[in-house]
């Protein structure tokens, strides 16, 4: 997504540096440096190595006021608080995004309350959430009102294709031109509930034997998911495609997205679908709910893996809906994910 924007930053005359935080700087890496940022690889101690957190505070202080930079963007929940005491050290602006609607423990809860409230009141660090049910789920939960900015999507990677090229691409991925193609696009966690969709597919395969699920994504979950499909004899409708970077392909060549998460903050992947004219059917759940807050722009159906059998039909059936649902959430995106807009909307963040 920052990717995407980096050259409306340029444009308004941004100096770029993002900082990995993990163990390891990760393979999107070289993504931001295309894009023009610099990348810089400084990894948070362990847990309970306190001595080198305070080290790691001091040193991350002296960096930042090294590089003169005027506004330090959190986007880890897990040092939002260190990070934006940092900046104040500094003398340098923060800026923290809520992604999630994560609710804390029950005993965590209340050290997460006074860290929002020391970093907004004492450290000033500007509290941006991106959707509504983030914002409201700060506000409910916490008492946190936050500045909400929706995410975006890049314009130039996520579009409709045609017939033709839908044609061409099924050819190319080998699949048959008359198959019923189903598409998510997450890593394999309990949180996405893949095996929802894989539960659906022998209802789906009475009435569409060649249905084929393309699932994109990895993860701890992803051997469990192949073993259920292999024993509810549907191993053969369902192609683990693991971690892709042509993702609009994938997109493209389906009939319907389908997400059944537990929640979300919100989906990117949803938002890219939305753009490439697929219609999509949603767990109705915090983050994909926001996706018909302005009218019925997917299938929004309760968390049951029969319902999502029966509406998966429904929709494959009944084009005209399909065709429709697809106009609407194109039109949605283009208006409430559009890369400039929200784009701006952080820039005056980093400005005020």
């Amino acid at each position: 997504m920052y990717v995407d924007a980096a050259p409306f930053f340029r444009e308004k005359g941004c100096d770029l540096t993002v900082m990995a935080t993990a163990p390891v700087v990760g393979e999107y890496s070289v993504h931001f440096e295309n894009a023009g940022y610099k990348v810089v690889h400084n990894p948070y101690p362990a847990r309970r190595n306190y001595l080198s957190r305070l080290l790691y505070w001091a040193s991350f202080t002296s960096f930042i006021k090294k590089e003169k930079f005027d506004v330090i963007h959190i986007h880890t929940s897990a040092i939002m608080w260190e990070i934006a005491f940092c900046s104040w050290l500094a003398g340098i602006r923060s800026v923290f995004t809520f992604h999630s609607v994560f609710t804390s423990h029950f005993y965590s809860y209340p050290l997460h309350l006074i860290q929002r409230w020391t970093a907004k009141k004492i450290f000033g660090c500007k509290f941006q959430s991106i959707s509504d049910s983030v914002y409201e789920h700060e506000l409910e939960k916490y008492h946190n009102n936050t500045i909400k900015i929706n995410n975006w999507y890049g314009l130039n990677r996520f579009y409709p294709a045609g017939i033709e090229e839908k044609k061409q691409v099924r050819r190319e991925l080998n699949i048959p031109e008359e198959a019923l193609v189903l598409i998510s696009i997450g890593e394999c966690s309990p949180i996405k509930r893949h095996s929802d969709i894989i539960m659906a597919l022998p209802r789906i395969c009475l009435s569409h034997p060649s249905v084929l699920y393309l699932h994109l994504g990895k993860g701890d979950m992803e051997e469990v998911e192949i073993e259920l499909a292999a024993g509810l004899g549907v191993r053969n409708n369902v192609r683990f495609c693991g971690n892709r970077k042509e993702v609009r392909m994938f997109l493209v060549a389906a009939d319907i997205y389908v997400m059944t998460s537990k929640y979300e903050g919100i989906s990117i992947t949803t938002i890219e679908a939305m753009a490439c004219g697929v219609p999509a059917i949603l767990y109705d759940v915090a983050g994909l709910c926001d996706f018909n807050k302005t009218g019925k722009n997917c299938m929004l159906i309760a968390e049951d893996y029969n319902l999502l059998a029966e509406t998966v039909i429904y929709l494959y059936t009944h084009p005209e809906l399909s065709q429709l649902l697809s106009h609407r959430a194109l039109e949605l995106v283009k208006n409430s994910y559009n890369l400039n807009k929200n784009a701006s909307g952080i820039y005056q963040l980093y400005s005020n």
